[in-house]
């Protein structure tokens, strides 16, 4: 059965159940980001200054949400497949099997302190139609994840979009 418009938009718009992230915001991990990413920003490593803000303590850097909710390499998290992974398992099956990175938006709200617990939902946001590009025929498709603290206050909502294509049809 080829693939119709209908089974693709079957996925737009229901959301996974909430994925808690396996660890708790902890100044290692804020550490180590900001290493890496060259951050100086007194906010995220430096006590005494931060217990002087408004946020009275160390804060992460907001565009490490996702960090906090990766599941580990091993063991394999075991849980059903949300309409995120469904939507790329049906594509696969049908020959788009080549998948690009084309654009990411990230809003925040609450800041994540330490000590946080982040979890999140995932839904498909929007498909394209199929689109014929230089990679081969292929569909956009964005993601909306909304991240939340263990408080129910939104941190951040993302925005991801990847091009699913199938490259040997070029």
């Amino acid at each position: 059965m080829p693939l119709t418009e209908d089974m693709i938009n079957e996925f737009v718009g229901v959301y996974s159940e909430r994925i808690e992230g396996p660890d708790e915001v902890c100044k290692p991990m804020i550490r180590h980001w900001c290493e890496v990413m060259q951050d100086t920003n007194p906010l995220y490593v430096d006590e005494d200054y931060a217990s002087k803000t408004k946020f009275e303590g160390i804060i992460a850097p907001p565009m490490q949400v996702q960090v906090f909710t990766m599941n580990p390499l091993w063991p394999e998290a075991k849980r059903e497949p949300h309409s995120q992974e469904r939507l790329l398992a049906l594509l696969e099956k049908e020959g788009y099997t080549s998948i690009v990175a084309t654009e990411q938006g990230q809003e925040y709200f609450e800041p994540i302190k330490l000590g946080d617990r982040i979890s999140y939902t995932v839904s498909v946001n929007k498909v394209s139609a199929e689109k014929q590009t230089v990679r081969g025929p292929g569909y956009f498709v964005t993601f909306l994840y909304t991240f939340v603290n263990q408080r129910d206050e939104l941190v951040c909502k993302q925005t991801f979009t990847i091009l699913v294509y199938n490259a040997i049809s070029k």
